[in-house]
């Protein structure tokens, strides 16, 4: 019943959760507070109570049309199936932070009654056995995604259809290309640390992702009007042949897929990814390949990569900083550890002409080591989890949470942390962003302003 897309994201997906401890709100008799997966939900004391399973969407979601009219959700009484009930949702099905008598409400709680009005298959259905399952997809019907807001076209961009381009000679190994992991969310990975694990914790940037590597690829052995002319056929027919090649990509697509075929600039009006692959190509390893942000401006333009984030740039301007590299070696591929990015950062900086070497960042590193000696005072009882995560998410003196962000020269608040386990043996980082940042995010999205990073890229 319960299933994840190929599109699923944790950010932005429905879990099933017990609910814990209900704490009273001031000034409120029938209100009251719950804590899932660290955040804070406001609910009605005689609807929600402890030890119930329910099931728990995060803000910015948007939610399946049709449960949204089953259940009356919408603020708009004409959408619902009873036309004389108003909910609190607006006509796009978007989740959003609201504040309830002074308490921020991170989500959406309901219980199982309510999704048997829209799938009746799950009358009956024992929740207890699926508690901590994440999903988005409901008996094969998409039941929640991430919420992108309709994009304001320029009127540079009208017209421009990517889709409908000529394609071309496909060269990409899959096996050979890996797009950057889904960062996982700390609040609700808290319980897999331990104060004996060897950390790095680092400044999460608000740019736009880019993975750039030197990998093998297929290519015709006939380039020019050959590869066009051929490129109708299967590819096993295609006369193929394995080399070395540099390939970009944004977070989601790649950008010189094709076999001399031009790469659409995408969400931007000029090719920001384009620009570091033009940069960097010549200095990046066969069997390497790197995972950055870039941060600043869209080259030449007046336009942000994401609105307020300078980071330092001056208009126009932008930076890469580099926070992950894979290598291929004895055909295995091994991870870099954050002091060998740091070192591989400055190889580089030292091979580009001297114009470019600022275009490179450091990794900005807040903490690194033992993780039980970042804070020496929590006692590592069964609480430890719980209590460290409450002072990650409100640390304003070592890790900058909830202040602004001192890397910009505008005054905009920090996005959050990201945190890597030191010689981890899986691939996968952590991430909490400050309470600031996602009330900021909430009111861009309010105004219709997209994050690339969710609609593109």
């Amino acid at each position: 019943m319960f299933n994840q897309s190929e599109t699923f994201k944790q950010e932005y997906c429905c879990t099933i959760v017990r609910i814990g401890k209900v704490s009273p709100i001031e000034n409120s008799d029938f209100l009251g507070q719950v804590l899932v997966e660290g955040r804070t939900i406001v609910v009605r004391k005689d609807l929600v109570h402890e030890g119930d399973v329910m099931f728990y969407v995060s803000n910015e979601c948007q939610l399946n049309a049709d449960f949204l009219k089953s259940g009356n959700y919408y603020e708009d009484r004409s959408l619902n199936a009873d036309p004389e009930r108003k909910g609190y949702i607006n006509k796009y099905g978007r989740v959003r932070m609201v504040k309830l008598r002074g308490v921020l409400s991170m989500g959406l709680l309901f219980g199982l009654s309510e999704m048997e009005r829209w799938c009746p298959k799950l009358h009956g259905f024992n929740l207890e056995e699926h508690i901590g399952e994440d999903f988005d997809t409901i008996n094969g019907v998409l039941f929640v995604k991430a919420y992108v807001p309709v994009r304001k076209e320029s009127h540079s961009r009208k017209g421009i259809h990517p889709q409908k381009q000529r394609p071309g000679f496909d060269r990409i190994i899959p096996e050979e290309f890996s797009f950057h992991y889904e960062t996982k969310q700390l609040n609700r990975e808290i319980d897999r640390f331990h104060p004996d694990d060897e950390v790095s914790i680092s400044v999460k940037l608000h740019g736009t992702s880019l993975v750039i590597g030197n990998i093998p690829t297929l290519q015709p052995k006939w380039g020019g009007i050959y590869a066009r002319v051929f490129n109708w056929l299967p590819k096993a027919l295609q006369f193929t042949r394995v080399g070395h090649d540099v390939v970009y990509s944004s977070r989601t697509v790649i950008k010189n897929k094709y076999y001399q075929r031009k790469a659409h600039p995408g969400y931007y009006e000029t090719d920001v990814w384009g620009e570091y692959y033009g940069l960097l190509s010549p200095y990046i390893p066969q069997g390497y390949t790197l995972y950055g942000e870039i941060v600043g401006y869209v080259g030449g333009l007046a336009q942000m990569i994401q609105k307020g984030y300078d980071y330092g740039c001056r208009e126009g301007c932008n930076r890469l900083m580099i926070y992950r590299v894979s290598v291929e070696e004895n055909g295995k591929h091994r991870e870099f550890n954050i002091p060998e990015v740091q070192e591989f950062i400055h190889m580089l900086r030292e091979q580009l002409p001297e114009e470019n070497s600022d275009r490179l960042m450091d990794i900005p590193l807040l903490f690194q080591g033992r993780l039980g000696d970042l804070y020496p005072e929590i006692g590592e009882a069964d609480n430890w989890n719980a209590d460290l995560l409450e002072r990650l998410k409100n640390d304003s003196a070592k890790l900058g949470m909830e202040q602004d962000e001192p890397l910009c020269i505008n005054k905009v608040p920090r996005e959050g942390i990201c945190i890597r386990i030191m010689n981890d043996p899986i691939k996968e980082c952590f991430k909490l962003k400050s309470l600031r940042f996602l009330g900021k995010e909430a009111e861009l999205i309010d105004k219709g302003e997209v994050d690339m990073e969710l609609s593109e890229a």
